[in-house]
Parts: C-alpha cells; structure tokens; sequence
C-alpha cells in the first residue's frame, strides 16, 4: 500500500484539531520529497516509501538487559520505550516533561508532517544561571512487530547564564523497518550554553529524518556534534539562526559508513548580526557500498558585519564502490566579515601507507590508524570523554580492526 497511504488512513486522528489538520493538508499538498527537489537531489526516499507502515505502533516489550546494554548509563536519563516516556531524572534547576506543541510551525514536507502526527516527545526548561556538569542523555528505544512510522517532536530552553549537555541516541532493536521523524526546537537565551551529541549508530533496519533548528540570543554558545555510525537512511537538517551580537554557533560531524548504509547530512548557518561566529567541520568515510550527502549553506545578512565563517567538508572513499556528493555554499550580503568554504574529496595517501608498512605495521591496522586520525580533529570537539571514547571504539569495529586507541 505504501507509507502516504497509511498516513491517509490515519488522519483521523486529526480531527477537531485545527493546527494537526492544517499541518496534514501541508503535507498533502507538498507530499514526500522526490531528487526533482534541488534539496533531496542525491536522497531518494522512494523504496522506503513504497513500504507498508504501521502509525505509531504500541511495539513489543523490551527487557531490563536490552535496556542496559543500550544506555550509556549517564546519572541523568531520559528514557522512551516504544515512543511512551518511561523515565526522568530530577535535577535542580531543570524542568523535564513529556512536551505536546500546541502551536507548530512547520516550513516543508517532514516537519508539517511531524507536526500533524507527532504526540510524543520532551520539553527540557532550564532556569537562568543553571550550570549542569553532568550530562543529559535521552535515550529513544523500539522494538516492532511490524514496520512502525513513528514521530517525536523535542523542544529544548536554556535560560540566560546556563549551560547543558546532552547526549541523544536513537535504537531500532528489532529486524522490522523503523521510520523515525524527528524534530527538535531548541532555544538559547542571552549567555546561556549547551553542547548537543547526536549519537547514530543504528542498524540497517532504521530510517530516520532528523530536523534540529537553534535560536541564539546575544552572547550565547551553542556546539552540536553529529556522529553518524550506521543506518540504512540518515537524514540530518541542521539549522542555527544568530539573533542577536557576539554568538558562537559550532557543527562537528563523523560520518563513517558500510555495506549499502546512506547518510546526508544538511546545514544552514543564518549570520543575522554583528561580532559572530560559526565554525563547521565534517569528516566522512565511506566503505562498501555506502552513500554520503554533505550540503552546508552560510548565509550572511547585511547587517552581519565583522563576523568569522568557516567550514570545510573533508571525505574518504575507502572502497571503489562507495561515493559522497558534496555541496558547501557561501552567500554573503555584508562587506566587512572572514568567510572560508570547501571539501576535499579523497583516499588514503599511498605513501604514508607504504612508509607505515616499513616500519612493520601491517597495511589493515595502518589504514585504520590514518583513517582514525583523518576523524580525530572533528572528535577532539566533543567535551564528554565517554562519548570520545565510545566514537573511537565505534570507528574501530567499522573499520574491523582490533586497535588500542
């Protein structure tokens, strides 16, 4: 039958609720991306769409043990199983609960989407001049008997002079089809920070399309790092928008990639104001037969005078048969700012892999210690060790190599 036509079946759910139907009626009108769409051009939706869905299923229970060997076992948690919200933690300073949007916006076809069906998700409040050291991690778990459509939508505050972190990981434990949509909000206000870890390691049996969008207030610092370890289809939309002076605004993503697993990764930087700054790096590897997708838009206002812009795209293709399409983009309307793009595309330099086998390193270990290096700049952004440490681990297993890092 095909994932629109679940939806439509579906819609009754939406009745007596003006925003659900008029957010429904969007996506309708719009209806799913195809690659005649300049943005989805290398990200074709059409086989997983052709697949039948189940709308929010209830899901199969999940064990203690399935439960821990998930989590990273973080003192703060957050815990949804099966799209319900199991467990929070209470942290002075920090409001947490289960978050339904009253009043959506949605600006394309998988966010109006996500605000029709979406009724799930999390609203974290955190008050001025709160400083949380330890990390929050939100842990998203499902188990399907048949292929499940399922929809959260997150909204994140930060309060003027505080600071979080967060970890997020999204689990498909079971061999059916998961098609996550997910959509975040978060909102800096003045001074306040926060270090966001988007951590992807799923399965070849999970879809997800990812929309995270961040207002910054004067003298706010925001650092998202994506780490994209596996999935059958990755999507992620990444957007900040600067509103006020002498923001710092910061994109870190890894992307490693085997067998036919697909990952594209969107970035939009808004400079608005003056005295700014965003720093954009993207280290993807490519093994099998895997697919990457970079495309980073920076966009300088005219009223975004002296501020600095950088971002760089760099890939590895392991493997002859795998292949990145990248885009990095620059449009600029002020005269008086320090703007930088590009992306190399490549392999393993011969000769430094020649000169390692000299030195009696074999070639399978040599080519995992450059391409570990290749990766680390992006992963020294991260401040949490445990999640260093787990990408490094990762890396290691996708690359089927025993090291000690």
């Amino acid at each position: 039958m095909g994932l629109i036509e679940n939806i439509k079946e579906y819609q009754h759910n939406f009745a007596g609720n003006s925003n659900r139907e008029k957010a429904y009626l969007s996506f309708l009108n719009k209806g799913f991306p195809t690659t005649k769409n300049e943005e989805w051009k290398f990200s074709s939706l059409k086989k997983i769409i052709s697949h039948d869905f189940t709308i929010e299923e209830k899901g199969l229970k999940l064990s203690k043990e399935e439960i821990d060997h998930y989590s990273l076992n973080f003192k703060h948690q957050i815990l949804f199983i099966n799209g319900t919200l199991t467990s929070k933690p209470n942290i002075n300073g920090v409001r947490i609960n289960k978050y339904v949007d009253d009043s959506p916006i949605f600006n394309s076809a998988f966010s109006a989407l996500n605000a029709a069906c979406s009724n799930i998700g999390y609203e974290i409040n955190v008050d001025p001049n709160t400083i949380i050291e330890e990390p929050i991690e939100i842990l998203f778990l499902t188990k399907n008997s048949s292929n499940n459509f399922i929809q959260y939508r997150n909204k994140i505050v930060i309060g003027e002079n505080a600071q979080i972190k967060i970890v997020e990981g999204i689990k498909n434990l079971s061999d059916k089809y998961c098609f996550t949509n997910m959509h975040t909000n978060i909102k800096l206000d003045k001074s306040s920070n926060i270090e966001f870890n988007k951590l992807q390691n799923n399965t070849n049996s999970q879809i997800t399309i990812d929309e995270t969008n961040l207002t910054q207030e004067k003298n706010s610092n925001s650092t998202v790092n994506t780490l994209l370890f596996g999935g059958m289809f990755t999507r992620n939309n990444l957007n900040f928008a600067q509103n006020g002076e002498r923001c710092e605004s910061n994109m870190n993503g890894v992307v490693i990639l085997d067998e036919n697993e697909f990952g594209d990764n969107h970035t939009y930087m808004d400079h608005k104001n003056a005295n700014c700054e965003s720093n954009e790096l993207y280290k993807g590897i490519y093994l099998g037969k895997s697919k990457g997708v970079f495309n980073g838009k920076i966009m300088v206002q005219p009223d975004a005078q002296k501020i600095n812009a950088f971002q760089a795209n760099n890939n590895l293709l392991i493997s002859d048969n795998a292949s990145i399409n990248s885009k990095p983009q620059l449009e600029i309307y002020a005269d008086d700012v320090k703007c930088s793009h590009g992306c190399t595309i490549g392999q393993l330099d011969e000769n430094a892999l020649f000169y390692m086998n000299t030195r009696g390193i074999r070639k399978e270990d040599a080519r995992a210690i450059l391409t570990f290096a290749f990766a680390s700049e992006a992963l020294e952004k991260i401040s949490i060790n445990k999640i260093q440490d787990l990408a490094k681990k990762l890396i290691a297993e996708k690359l089927k190599v025993d090291l000690s890092f």
